[in-house]
């Protein structure tokens, strides 16, 4: 199993039972690109570990209680994988059940994610973060 592999699974098993932990499998400093993001979340962000952490376990964020469907592949190179997966979980303000399908494309060094590139549809992401009025205005104000 490859070093990317090993911290794809790191990735899934911290995603529902520990958000502290999940920033631990994040190196120091992680560029995380998120193509379709857009108009609602930066499209390319360069965090910290502690960045990450806080933003993990701010109050107000979903709560995730599973992770379903989920496929590792290896690359040819052993620092980079694609991780395949179902979010599941609730919503913050009414414990609403949402679901948000994620392809991930992983690089790591010394065995934590240094760069990800996430992909998520958008519509989901509103739904489950209350955020579906800005996503509308956003969308409906771009020429």
């Amino acid at each position: 199993m490859s070093e990317a592999t090993e911290a794809a699974q790191r990735f899934i098993e911290a995603t529902v039972t520990d958000l502290n932990r999940l920033a631990d499998v994040y190196a120091d400093r992680v560029v995380i690109e998120m193509p379709f993001a857009a108009p609602l979340f930066p499209v390319v962000r360069e965090m910290t570990r502690d960045e990450l952490r806080t933003q993990f376990t701010r109050a107000g964020r979903p709560r995730y209680t599973g992770v379903s469907d989920v496929r590792l592949h290896e690359t040819a190179a052993a620092n980079t994988a694609v991780l395949e997966y179902r979010l599941h979980g609730v919503t913050a303000e009414d414990e609403r059940e949402f679901t948000l399908d994620y392809v991930m494309v992983i690089t790591t060094r010394d065995g934590q994610i240094v760069h990800s590139r996430d992909y998520s549809n958008l519509v989901q992401a509103a739904q489950a973060m209350g955020t579906t009025e800005q996503l509308i205005a956003a969308l409906s104000s771009t020429n």
